[in-house]
């Protein structure tokens, strides 16, 4: 009897879990619709990731999350992004910060307060 209510319990913990997962999962913008906020398209966003991962020596997953979330923003003009990302990229390499933070590091340095402009980013 006494497994029987263990495993009723663990299979209730399982299914909490799930649906804490994808009720608290916060919904992320789709590239393109990103792309646009800056005036670019999903294609220039894609190719700027290998060269400014190139650039700093920052894996490619974390230049491409700079790149988003600076074109996420919306702070950022087209022809700023890519030296704004290489900034922000090496910045996280070299201080050991997240992507966001130096992302609000860089855009700072611009002029811009970015915390609330990387809200749903």
């Amino acid at each position: 009897m006494i497994k029987y209510i263990a495993t009723i319990g663990g299979l209730g913990l399982a299914v909490a879990f799930v649906v804490v997962f994808f009720v608290g999962r916060s919904e992320s913008r789709q590239l393109g619709e990103v792309a646009q906020r800056v005036g670019m398209t999903q294609d220039d966003l894609l190719a700027m990731g290998p060269r400014i991962a190139a650039a700093t020596g920052a894996t490619l997953g974390s230049a491409r999350h700079v790149v988003y979330m600076l074109a996420c923003s919306g702070l950022s003009s087209p022809d700023a992004l890519e030296a704004q990302a290489t900034r922000a990229g090496a910045l996280a390499r070299r201080q050991l910060l997240s992507d966001r933070e130096a992302v609000v590091a860089v855009l700072a340095q611009a002029g811009h307060t970015a915390t609330p402009s990387l809200e749903g980013c």
